[in-house]
């Protein structure tokens, strides 16, 4: 029998007033009232809300005018410390307790809690590890346990994370027959929130899910092919919007290649990564906060708690891994209520990286036994070795995969990764994170050993593969959604209502990509924006400095006219019968399958122009064909040849000016 619990002595009168008092806020949001309304009655509630849409408060109030204190499960440290510095700075008695802080500190801020001096407290969920902690918080008055981004603990959620399958037991542990709770979160499909039910062993509670939709936000996918086409057409948004706008990239390096190439654009970007040094991270986000930066470009890792109301413009760099990823992303834009643009540059190359994460992040069982046996043939019991050393033993190619092979036997109790301390001196070759590598060689670094816990047989392993290939379906069939929403021919907003159980909606919104084709986002981009907006960054040889390319043609210098010839000669020797890119690759000299094939190493403009990239290369082509000395076909494989100018240009019989960056 479910443990029943007694109304709180409050009304939602009492409730608009602690409101105002507590917040300065005149009335509720949509939705919050009947969420505050449940919990003020003593009842557990599932909470699906948008991005933006005031979900904290739901818990926040309630948690000011209860009797005891609220403890509160976030998954990033970042997004604690926000939420714990906005309370502060309203009065309102708040910490957090996380990694970040030594353990003295933890156990004093536990002893403020318990001494009444906090009434909200957020918890890494990773706390609960340790039963002594978990232990420490039954002496306390735990009025309410709220559970944020309360997805992540469905394995059938897109951020699926371990440590809130803890929660559950958690909950019960506070308070017999399970503490009130919240569970809050902005993107949950029908399955996912039946399974938030049963994983925190909630008892029939209130489910409130609020509409999904969010009608200033414009939503459009534009299918690209180049690299360059995606710089432009985020350059094309930066000055189509006077507001700040966020970029997302699906790794950090090409978070740092994008920023990197805006930045030679002459826009004003800051790149954001958990690659990044603390210091950096913060310099990247307060630039952007404060409006010195229009643009942030970042991987996920980046948005969390972020409430900037003037994002005019969500750009994914790359297809996200799910249609939750997006959705919650793209719920950055249009804060204020004002028209704002969300757009996917979706190219279908970018589902390969997806696909290394995935086999990356749950390894077959071939791979976590090679692991193990690589480990046990070490014979030792505690081990020492880089991440691509220990692949190399186990005969796997994705490091990752490596990676999540350890984190499967720790959880399984066969090893512990615990912290190792090595200087210069040391045996054996520990893990060397990026911020690590820049660290002076004499100084001494952290980095994790290996202990072996168990002389278990590899055949014996505790590891479950079908759980582990389980979630990687769910995650591989998350991906095809993303893909079929990319290329569906109706309402995009439509689309992703329908996805996550929203009926309520017309099957046309009128403003997206498909049901405006003729939207600003997907006009086709000119040459001129191709060729002048879309370089990577150039340096001036004399001074050094960054430049851009200009819009306008110009004279070539006499190195500069040799390549053009160069280019030229090996066109006209390919007789229109390949396309650009192999043209680049001949004359870079590349050992590419199909130039091969096509014997075009033996051609004598072979190799020409090896001392230059392929990009560069393919400037010169397109401004080529810009000044018709060069001419693509029409059709699915468009081929390039040379035309009668290109003849006469390449026999030196005439002269023309090239939109070129300057050298």
């Amino acid at each position: 029998m479910p443990h029943l619990r007694l109304p709180r002595m409050h009304s939602m009168a009492d409730a608009l007033t602690a409101l105002q008092q507590h917040f300065g806020f005149a009335d509720f949001r949509a939705g919050q009232t009947e969420v505050i309304a449940a919990l003020l009655a003593g009842k557990d509630a599932v909470v699906v809300m948008p991005t933006g849409s005031g979900k904290s408060l739901c818990y926040q109030l309630p948690a000011l005018m209860f009797p005891g204190a609220t403890l509160v499960v976030s998954p990033l440290i970042a997004l604690m410390k926000d939420q714990v510095d906005a309370l502060k700075a309203r009065d309102l008695p708040a910490t957090f307790i996380n990694s970040s802080l030594a353990e003295a500190e933890q156990w004093s801020r536990l002893e403020q809690l318990r001494g009444g001096r906090f009434k909200l407290v957020y918890i890494a969920p990773e706390r609960f590890r340790s039963s002594r902690f978990t232990d420490a918080l039954k002496s306390l008055n735990i009025s309410l346990f709220a559970v944020d981004e309360a997805h992540c603990v469905s394995t059938w959620g897109h951020d699926f994370r371990p440590d809130y399958l803890r929660l559950k037991t958690v909950r019960e542990t506070l308070k017999q027959g399970g503490t009130q709770t919240v569970a809050l979160t902005a993107t949950a499909t029908p399955y996912v929130r039946n399974d938030i039910i049963t994983q925190l062993g909630l008892a029939a509670p209130d489910t409130f899910v609020s509409g999904f939709d969010r009608p200033n936000l414009t939503i459009d996918v534009v299918h690209t092919e180049k690299e360059r086409e995606k710089i432009a057409r985020i350059k094309r948004l930066a000055k189509t919007y006077a507001g700040s706008g966020i970029v997302y990239a699906a790794t950090r390096k090409a978070v740092e290649q994008v920023a990197s190439q805006l930045q030679a654009e002459g826009l004003t970007v800051s790149a954001y990564h958990a690659g990044m040094g603390d210091s950096a991270r913060v310099r990247a986000q307060d630039d952007f906060m404060s409006g010195r930066m229009q643009m942030i470009v970042a991987t996920n890792a980046f948005g969390m708690g972020i409430d900037k109301p003037d994002i005019r413009f969500v750009v994914h760099y790359q297809m996200p891994g799910s249609i939750e990823s997006y959705y919650q992303e793209i719920g950055r834009a249009g804060r204020d209520g004002l028209p704002s643009s969300c757009v996917l540059l979706f190219n279908y190359a970018d589902k390969n990286t997806h696909d290394f994460f995935i086999e990356g992040s749950y390894p077959d069982s071939e791979i976590i036994r090679n692991v193990y046996n690589a480990l046990v043939s070490t014979g030792l019991q505690r081990i020492e070795l880089s991440g691509s050393e220990l692949a190399k033993r186990a005969g796997a190619r994705n490091e990752m995969a490596v990676q999540s092979s350890l984190y499967l036997l720790e959880r399984a109790g066969h090893i512990q990764r615990v912290a190792n301390y090595s200087g210069p001196g040391s045996a054996g070759i520990a893990p060397v994170s990026t911020q690590q590598k820049s660290t002076s060689a004499n100084t001494s670094r952290r980095a994790r050993a290996i202990v072996m816990l168990d002389p278990t047989p590899v055949t014996k392993l505790r590891v479950t593969p079908a759980d582990v290939e389980r979630r990687a379906a769910l995650e591989r069939r998350k991906l095809r959604e993303m893909i079929e929403f990319c290329y569906t021919e109706f309402c995009y907003r439509a689309h992703i209502l329908d996805y996550f159980g929203d009926r309520y909606h017309a099957r046309q919104c009128g403003t997206c990509g498909n049901c405006a084709p003729n939207a600003a986002a997907r006009a086709p981009l000119s040459s001129i924006e191709l060729l002048s907006e879309t370089i990577a960054p150039v340096r001036s040889r004399k001074t050094g400095a960054l430049k851009v390319m200009p819009a306008t043609a110009r004279e070539l210098s006499g190195d500069e006219y040799l390549r053009v010839r160069k280019i030229l000669a090996c066109a006209s020797r390919m007789k229109g019968r390949f396309g650009k890119n192999v043209l680049a690759g001949t004359l870079r000299g590349s050992a590419a399958k199909n130039v091969m094939q096509a014997r075009l190493n033996e051609l004598s403009t072979y190799g020409l122009l090896r001392d230059m990239r392929q990009e560069d290369i393919l400037l010169y082509v397109d401004a080529l064909c810009a000044a018709h000395c060069l001419r693509t076909s029409a059709g699915t494989y468009p081929t390039i040849a040379i035309t009668e100018l290109g003849e006469r240009v390449m026999r030196e019989q005439e002269r023309v000016a090239l939109v070129l960056p300057e050298q």
